[in-house]
């Protein structure tokens, strides 16, 4: 009986292990298939703020928990930055942070292993965040994310009511929080490779864009240097009609010719297969046989060493054509720069020998009778003495140019003046002028030279009769004009009737030294137009041509209209004839720091019936008129060089003179025409201006006119 008793007991005793095996597997299942259950729905997830939300949901609802937080560390820090929450007020996303011993996850980084908390208020472990008392939470579970065994991110759930989480969960908690791991890890990666698709994508379509609308043209050669691919801009300067018309074409067909084609290709070719990138400057033949200067950079497509040229070469070429043009008008300015310290160097003392030879050759024109032998052999040498005074002059305009001054003025006036005094009288000529014609804000001086070149210009082009025809209008500039900007002008147009200007020629007309005609006495300089050119920017104007073969040619310039009333200068005396000699005993003192020039003028003085005194310097002479003064006989007119380099000219000395006696007559005289004490002389204290070098009847004229006024 007893045995019986035993048995059954232990039957007993075996049914009830048989019974907890059965239950431990039940409950492994159970796990396992969790387990399964949520591997394969994070599994599903590639977005990466989804599988931030569908960690914590499945982790939220694996442990019946009221919260769940994500804590993944920044890159490149140790830190660990809340991601995402469930329960939590969304503001603490990315701004909270876990920090060394506070909450149950400053913990988990200590011991890298899941932490419980079953009742806070018993926990003594960690300080306890307000937020935990404020939910009234009691238990927690936190658990370390890993991936590859490192520390990757911290889920965190949070329960209201008081929980155990036992070994299975805690097991099943640390499994779900590394394939967690996983899953964000993944979608990190891919959201990395959809930027980097994206970035590349956009790349690409950056570049595209960058080739399509290059301001410099682009080509790729391949092969037996073949283009396979331009831009529109390379075909728009090379004159094709699209890209597509281009590829295809060997740079063979580029070159102006096949010498330039093997020589240039040769060098390319060295440079490229040394690794290096090719730069210069090139003419190549556009579609119509024209060339065209081009900036061309090149380098090889194959990154090896030697590159294998055959893979493709890039070039960036670039329509230099209007940086030649500028180079070229920089080099004559260069000339010009250069013409200007030789004019400033030695323009006083070339000006100064000029007036000697010239007054010298006038004395003795003025003291030899006509019939005299030697006088016919004076009037030449005069003549190209006054060429070169004439040439001097115009090298010192375009070289040493001169602030204008501004006034308002009429241009028709300037404009018949200057017609009469250029034109022969076997021209006609004929004026068309508005009738409500605005004053133009100009320097008139200057403005009269800018007709009489442009006079000058057309006489050289037309026959011996001529016509020409001179108008003025108002003009309004909308933008129509390019290089001139927006506002009133007066537009003046010079029509001739001569050959025209060929258009293979019409691009350099302007250019300094430029001319068709030759350098002669009766065809010019060159110096003209560009002069023209030179003193309409001073102005703020603009001037254009138009021509046609056998139509004549017509300039037409812009100066901008003033706003405000014309300042008018008294006329001193008439343009009488003046006799040979002085009708007027007067004393005279000239100022002249070179000796030849006082000397010279000193006989002319003399041999028309002037009383004469000379000084070498505006101290000199500032000294003599005091003295003059003292004595009672004091000078009755002052001639003074505008510019002595080693002493005092003849403003300083004006000045010194007018203090003495504020009724002093004063002729400045100088070799620069166009100085603004020549162009404006009364604005310095002088009463008349006298261009060196000077003529024996010029001289005359003006110190008559001066006397008798």
């Amino acid at each position: 009986m007893d045995r019986i008793k035993t048995l059954e007991q232990e039957n007993k005793e075996l049914r009830k292990q048989l019974h907890t095996a059965q239950a431990e597997i039940s409950k492994r299942r159970h796990l396992f298939l969790q387990i399964e259950d949520f591997s394969s729905r994070l599994g599903a997830t590639v977005q990466l703020k989804e599988a931030h939300r569908n960690c914590l949901q499945l982790f939220k609802d694996l442990f019946d928990l009221d919260y769940a937080s994500l804590f993944l560390k920044k890159s490149g820090h140790d830190t660990m930055m809340m991601q995402d929450t469930l329960g939590f007020p969304e503001f603490l996303i990315n701004n909270s942070m876990i920090s060394e011993g506070v909450g149950l996850p400053s913990l988990v980084l200590e011991t890298l292993r899941v932490e419980i908390v079953e009742d806070f208020s018993t926990e003594k472990r960690i300080n306890i965040p307000d937020i935990i008392y404020q939910e009234n939470i009691h238990s927690a579970i936190a658990v370390p994310m890993l991936h590859n065994n490192l520390l990757f991110g911290v889920i965190v759930g949070h329960s209201k009511k008081r929980m155990c989480f036992s070994k299975e969960q805690q097991t099943v908690s640390q499994i779900f929080a590394n394939q967690s791991a996983t899953t964000i890890k993944n979608a990190i990666h891919i959201q990395s490779l959809k930027r980097s698709d994206k970035a590349l994508l956009e790349r690409s379509n950056e570049l595209q864009s960058i080739f399509e609308n290059s301001m410099a043209g682009i080509l790729l050669l391949k092969g037996d240097s073949i283009i396979t691919r331009c831009n529109q801009r390379l075909a728009d300067f090379m004159g094709y009609e699209s890209p597509e018309e281009m590829t295809g074409i060997g740079m063979r067909n580029l070159h102006l010719s096949e010498k330039r084609y093997v020589e240039n290709g040769n060098s390319s070719t060295a440079a490229l297969c040394a690794g290096k990138q090719i730069r210069e400057d090139y003419r190549l033949r556009r579609k119509d046989g024209s060339s065209i200067w081009c900036e061309i950079s090149g380098k090889a497509l194959d990154k090896a060493s030697p590159p294998d040229l055959a893979k493709g070469i890039v070039y960036v070429v670039n329509d230099i054509s209007q940086r030649k043009k500028m180079e070229e008008q920089l080099l004559n300015g260069q000339k010009l720069e250069s013409l200007a310290i030789l004019t400033g160097g030695l323009g006083h003392d070339f000006n100064n020998i000029i007036t000697a030879i010239l007054g010298n050759i006038d004395l003795c024109l003025a003291t030899t009778e006509p019939e005299h032998k030697s006088y016919a052999f004076l009037l030449p040498a005069k003549e190209a003495t006054l060429r070169v005074r004439d040439l001097t002059q115009r090298l010192q305009m375009l070289s040493r140019p001169s602030k204008p001054i501004l006034n308002p003025a009429a241009l028709p006036e300037i404009a018949k003046e200057a017609g009469s005094r250029t034109l022969p009288k076997e021209v006609e000529i004929t004026y068309d002028f508005a009738k409500n014609l605005q004053k133009a804000e100009i320097d008139p001086g200057q403005i009269s030279k800018v007709f009489e070149y442009l006079l000058v210009n057309s006489i050289q082009a037309m026959p011996a009769n001529g016509t020409v025809q001179i108008s003025c209008h108002n003009f309004i500039n909308n933008g129509d004009i390019t290089g001139l900007h927006r506002g009133n002008y007066i537009k003046t147009s010079i029509h001739d009737n001569g050959h025209g200007i060929a258009p293979e020629i019409f691009d350099q007309i302007f250019d300094p030294y430029f001319t068709t005609r030759g350098r002669s006495k009766e065809k010019g300089s060159g110096l003209g137009l560009a002069t023209v050119v030179s003193i309409l920017k001073r102005h703020h104007g603009f001037i254009t041509a138009d021509s046609n073969i056998d139509e004549g040619a017509t300039f037409t310039f812009y100066l901008p209209t003033s706003k405000r009333v014309e300042k008018r200068t008294a006329m001193n005396g008439s343009d009488d004839k003046i006799s040979a000699t002085s009708k007027y005993k007067a004393k005279i003192l000239l100022m002249d720091d070179d000796e030849s020039v006082r000397l010279t003028t000193q006989q002319m003085l003399s041999l028309i019936g002037y009383e004469v005194e000379v000084s070498e310097d505006g101290e000199a002479a500032i000294e003599c008129y005091r003295s003059a003064l003292n004595i009672g006989a004091p000078f009755d007119l002052l001639i003074m060089d505008l510019n002595i380099p080693e002493g005092m000219g003849a403003i300083a000395a004006a000045t010194g003179v007018l203090k003495l006696d504020k009724d002093a007559k004063i002729v400045v005289a100088s070799g620069d025409a166009m100085d603004s004490a020549m162009l404006h002389h009364e604005d310095y204290g002088f009463s008349a201006s006298l261009a060196k070098p000077f003529e024996f009847a010029n001289l005359h004229k003006i110190l008559a006119k001066m006397l008798t006024s």
